[in-house]
């Protein structure tokens, strides 16, 4: 018989554009079947999702829990509304998986207790450090969170930062794994090089290096810093592209950066792309500068792309890039580490920076493919189901 794993999500689902939480939901709600495993969806009715009681996703069953919105009380009588479903449908799940350790979370590990079902909790990142249950300053509503998450079967810390967070927090060290995002490597095999050639020359023309940055336009990913370190390294180098690919609030001001920078025509801003394998593919180098992370996704799938990575030491990144193996790491907001490691990275022949690449794709192949973590929950599933 299957294993039966309800996955409570505290967001929308589906999201538009893919949050990180919500992708790898949908990405596990996917591919967990094969392994003997049923996945249901549980989120709250936001106004800015659909507005369906029941429905399915890709062919992933999901249930919204409609509720008044009315500021707090219109979030309890969801919460209550949560405690009351994982009661009353108590015996069609034997695991719960709980993304975003908020306040659903929190009802979960409660009512897992209570119902003698194993629940474990996934930490995404900055909702956790900043004003949540990582925060060093905790407020009394979230240390009351605290003591209902205590009552979780296992934590899934997706970088080795949060599972040190996690233990120096208080929550019990044997309870946490280390599990990360899961990447579809197989979306972000290389196109063979005639067709990236010409792709590469279409956009770029002739340039020897071409880095890419994909995600949001946005003030927390430090772009100022990779804009700046890109002039100081390349202002009047000819044969070098930064193609940006995304959007956000920060488009107008970054272009005009790059204006006031003499870096204009160095600077392709594309905008978004729900084929972003297509700017990976024709690029050298994907590039990083966030203040914070939890696990960004765009790293794994520069990786997955064969990219060697610069990318600010921070949760997760830390984990993956390693300088001189897969990429290279700079202190985050240090503009001169990030302008010297776009250096070595255009002083490198063609070979030796894809000699990097591979090392990166082998590498999160080996910790992060859908293989690869789906393996590990299932073996977390399982054994919590057999106790």
């Amino acid at each position: 018989m299957p294993t039966r794993v309800l996955m409570v999500l505290e967001s929308v689902f589906p999201t538009a554009g893919g949050g990180g939480a919500e992708s790898q939901v949908r990405t596990l709600g996917l591919h967990l079947p094969g392994r003997d495993v049923d996945v249901n969806v549980v989120v709250p009715m936001v106004r800015n999702g659909p507005q369906v009681a029941a429905d399915a996703v890709d062919g992933i069953p999901v249930h919204r829990i409609a509720y008044p919105k009315w500021p707090l009380l219109g979030a309890s009588i969801m919460l209550v509304r949560l405690a009351w479903l994982l009661f009353r449908r108590r015996r069609h799940f034997d695991f719960l998986h709980s993304h975003i350790a908020g306040n659903m979370s929190a009802v979960c590990c409660v009512m897992g207790r209570l119902l003698g079902k194993p629940v474990l909790v996934k930490l995404t990142g900055m909702t956790e450090m900043v004003g949540g249950i990582l925060d060093p300053n905790p407020s009394l509503r979230t240390r009351l969170k605290k003591r209902a998450l205590a009552l979780a079967t296992y934590y899934q810390a997706t970088s080795s930062q949060i599972q040190r967070m996690l233990v120096d927090r208080g929550f019990q060290a044997d309870k946490v794994r280390l599990i990360p995002n899961a990447v579809d490597t197989g979306r972000f095999v290389l196109a063979d090089r005639a067709s990236r050639t010409a792709s590469r020359h279409a956009l770029c023309g002739d340039c020897r290096l071409v880095a890419v940055y994909v995600g949001r336009l946005e003030a927390e990913k430090d772009l100022d810093l990779m804009l700046t370190g890109w002039a100081s390294a390349f202002r009047g180098v000819a044969g070098v592209v930064l193609v940006m690919v995304g959007a956000g609030a920060l488009r107008g001001h970054l272009e005009a950066l790059a204006l006031s920078l003499d870096i204009a025509d160095q600077v392709l801003f594309v905008g978004p792309s729900k084929a972003v394998e297509r700017y990976l593919a024709m690029a050298d180098v994907g590039l990083l500068t966030s203040r914070a992370e939890g696990l960004s996704n765009t790293l794994l799938e520069y990786m997955a792309s064969a990219l060697p990575v610069i990318g600010s030491r921070v949760s997760g990144t830390e984990d993956f890039v390693i300088t001189g193996r897969t990429g290279w790491l700079f202190e985050a907001g240090n503009v001169v580490e990030f302008q010297r490691s776009l250096e070595a990275a255009a002083a490198l022949p063609g070979d030796a920076l894809a000699a990097l690449g591979d090392n990166a794709r082998a590498f999160v192949v080996d910790q992060a493919s859908i293989a690869a973590v789906v393996n590990r929950l299932v073996a977390l599933y399982t054994a919590a189901d057999a106790t």
